[in-house]
């Protein structure tokens, strides 16, 4: 069961200076951001565990292990309308909240289509999910589509994160 955040400042790092207020009084949060502080967090415990700094690697090694889960997790926050993350379209905030979306999805598709990719699914298994269960494909596939899962953390990862790890800031 997905379970919304309890206040917007449980983020272990709280609200960051980069994050601001929409005039709707949403904050709307700065991946970027977050991601990086994630890493140096991540940076500090494993020097701390191997007794030396370990530098880029660890902000590499990161990358590899957590960045998949990291953007799922806020992407799955906003799109329930949970946290309003920029790096995400705005119109999609509180997509799968919805009683039903342009498509005609109804919530209980919305909320397994959610269920199963904050699980950690991808969009094959969601469309495997779709046809053991007889769910007509056409909505299925656009959410997906509007979702877009993929793209969005590759965009992210090669656009945002590897500037900041493969070029040191001056």
């Amino acid at each position: 069961m997905l379970r919304a955040p309890t206040a917007v400042n449980d983020l272990p790092e709280g609200r960051l200076p980069t994050d601001w207020m929409r005039p709707d009084g949403v904050v709307l949060h700065s991946l970027t951001a977050h991601a990086l502080c994630a890493m140096e967090r991540h940076k500090w415990i494993e020097s701390e565990k191997a007794g030396r700094d370990l530098g880029d690697n660890a902000l590499s090694d990161w990358i590899d292990r957590y960045w998949k889960g990291f953007t799922r997790a806020k992407l799955m926050e906003h799109l329930y309308g949970w946290r309003c993350w920029g790096a995400f379209d705005e119109h999609d905030f509180g997509l799968l909240a919805r009683h039903s979306v342009e498509y005609h999805v109804n919530n209980s598709v919305l909320e397994k289509v959610a269920t199963i990719l904050a699980e950690g699914g991808e969009n094959l298994d969601v469309i495997t999910w779709a046809l053991s269960v007889h769910q007509p494909l056409d909505p299925i596939l656009w959410v997906l589509d509007r979702i877009d899962i993929n793209a969005k953390r590759h965009r992210l990862l090669t656009d945002h994160i590897r500037l900041f790890v493969e070029r040191p800031l001056a």
